[in-house]
């Protein structure tokens, strides 16, 4: 079965999503492919919204997380 996929984002040089006709969500983001159904991709969405508002609360302050510090974990 052919699958149809519709393109929802783009960030040129970092990565997109795209939503398909089997249900999932699939993000790219430079080498790296998640697939997520419905729910797991509100999840995400949650998730990273708190990472960010965390983030943004500690402006002016000793920030815990920079981006040198993240890194891709395989498991």
């Amino acid at each position: 079965m052919i699958h149809k996929k519709r393109l929802l984002a783009v960030l040129k040089d970092f990565g997109y999503v795209y939503h398909c006709s089997c249900g999932q969500f699939h993000i790219h983001l430079k080498g790296v492919t998640i697939y997520v159904d419905e729910g797991e991709f509100l999840c995400l969405l949650e998730m990273l919204q708190e990472a960010r508002d965390k983030n943004a609360s500690l402006e002016g302050k000793d920030r815990q997380l920079t981006k040198r510090q993240l890194k891709v974990v395989k498991k």
